[in-house]
């Protein structure tokens, strides 16, 4: 029935029916489908790991379309007056640990994925997604040093991660180092003096993972170069910094390692509606100068990677859509699987590119994005 003219009056129908081409405006660029008035859950299933979240008012994996008004239908564009500066250390909310990802598990894998006895560094690693990857490294097996600007949060994280894995492996007698380390990623003197203070009290470094970072949202005109200053040099600067910081320690010692830097999507698209241009232009940058690296340094056997997230919702995320209800709807945007990833999302992405089951990866844009960037 129907036959090519009904197909073809079908496919018009389709192609003039409205896309929301809205996005959330977050620290991390957090998107979804996902609108609910139900209480938030990560909840995966009795025979998967729980964790339980405060209340937020929406549900990020129920997938809905939003009817946008006239003057917004097919429009992608840049809403100039959403404004979120990112707030201070003792503003931003505690990120909780992640239960049921450590202990013995008999689930059959290689054990190439295992970071048995490496010594791993995660900057940014007290909070966020910086938090989810340094309990992920620690459940792999490496010793974990946490380094952060919050010193007095890198240290209660370090002591929480300890705790957890001492609870999820009783009787374990070989326990990880978990230590912390204050630095501001931006400043050479205080990255200089981080690594060292790693290297005194872990003894060496193997992996590293930059993650420090934030975004903010102002229109081009009216960003303030102040802010602008500092956001570059806590990506930008902070990852290379870092980067070259550890590779000196690698090359000295003619040890292999690998690294991983934290990017976005937004490096590679430009998001919508909120302006975020210093942000997007930073996040290109570091994708760029992971594959500048990877190539410069592979003749040292030293691998640099990026994992490019999408949409997740972190802490910080969720509270910014709490405090900006009206804007839900309009925050909704094309990812296909319909939902927002969470920080745990990023945990399996991160082990994979530096154990040595990603040996032969290295110059890797890897996007954790829901499928985002390809629609």
């Amino acid at each position: 029935m129907g036959g090519p003219r009904s197909a073809s009056l079908a496919i018009q129908t389709l192609n003039l029916a409205p896309r929301s081409l809205y996005s959330i405006p977050t620290i991390l660029g957090a998107v979804t489908r996902s609108v609910s008035q139900r209480s938030f859950s990560t909840t995966r299933g009795s025979n998967g790991p729980q964790n339980s979240q405060p209340k937020s008012g929406f549900n990020p994996t129920k997938s809905h379309r939003i009817a946008l008004n006239s003057k917004d239908e097919g429009i992608a564009q840049i809403d100039g007056n959403i404004s979120i500066e990112y707030p201070e250390n003792d503003k931003t909310p505690q990120t909780p640990v992640i239960q049921g990802h450590g202990g013995v598990h008999f689930k059959r894998t290689l054990a190439q994925f295992s970071l048995e006895n490496k010594v791993s560094v995660v900057t940014g690693g007290a909070s966020g997604i910086g938090l989810a990857i340094s309990q992920a490294i620690v459940a792999s097996g490496s010793h974990l040093a946490i380094v952060d600007m919050n010193r007095d949060e890198a240290h209660r994280q370090a002591e929480t991660l300890l705790q957890q894995f001492k609870i999820e492996n009783l009787g374990c007698k070989d326990l990880p180092r978990v230590t912390a380390h204050y630095s501001d990623v931006s400043d050479p003197t205080s990255v200089n003096d981080a690594i060292l203070d790693i290297l005194d009290q872990q003894g060496r470094i193997d992996n590293l993972v930059t993650s420090a970072g934030f975004t903010e949202n102002f229109s081009a005109v009216t960003y303030p170069h102040d802010r602008m200053q500092k956001l570059w040099g806590v990506v930008v600067d902070g990852t290379y910094l870092f980067t070259t910081g550890v590779a000196k320690h690698l090359i000295e010692r003619q040890a292999s390692g690998s690294m991983v830097v934290i990017g976005s999507m937004s490096g590679a698209i430009v998001n919508v509606p909120q302006p975020q241009a210093p942000y997007n232009a930073a996040k290109a940058a570091v994708r760029h100068l992971a594959g500048s690296l990877a190539v410069e340094w592979a003749r040292h056997n030293i691998r640099v990677n990026c994992v490019s997230p999408g949409y997740i919702l972190t802490a910080l995320t969720r509270k910014i859509l709490e405090e900006n209800i009206e804007f839900r709807d309009k925050w909704i945007s094309l990812i296909p699987t319909g939902k927002m990833g969470t920080p745990e999302d990023l945990m399996g992405p991160v082990v994979f590119l530096l154990s040595d089951s990603a040996k032969y990866i290295t110059g890797a844009d890897l996007r954790v994005d829901g499928g985002y960037t390809l629609t």
